[in-house]
């Protein structure tokens, strides 16, 4: 059975930023796909809506994270100092999305 998942290659599955590598699996299991691949930014999206991400970008003093406002055009900004707080935001926030 093919999914949209793996239609990717195994090399485009795999994460560079390992502290995400949990998000990016439950991403990942439920068809979307990784859009930015760096080590100080990833950025998922499904396929066939482009235009909506979940933006995670590493900076300096923070992990600064976008997510989409449901039925709307906007993006949600907000920032975390920990890896495991960002992760557990986006992971909530996407549950909230796809529901």
């Amino acid at each position: 059975m093919n999914t949209n998942a793996n239609l990717l290659s195994n090399d485009q599955n795999i994460i560079k930023n390992k502290g995400f590598s949990i998000l990016n699996e439950i991403f990942l299991q439920n068809g979307w796909h990784l859009a930015k691949n760096e080590i100080n930014w990833i950025s998922y999206t499904k396929f066939g809506d482009e235009t909506t991400l979940f933006d995670i970008k590493i900076l300096n003093d923070k992990i600064s994270v976008s997510i989409p406002i449901k039925n709307s055009v906007y993006q949600f900004v907000t920032s975390f100092k920990s890896y495991y707080e960002a992760s557990e935001y986006v992971e909530q926030r996407f549950y909230d999305y796809i529901k």
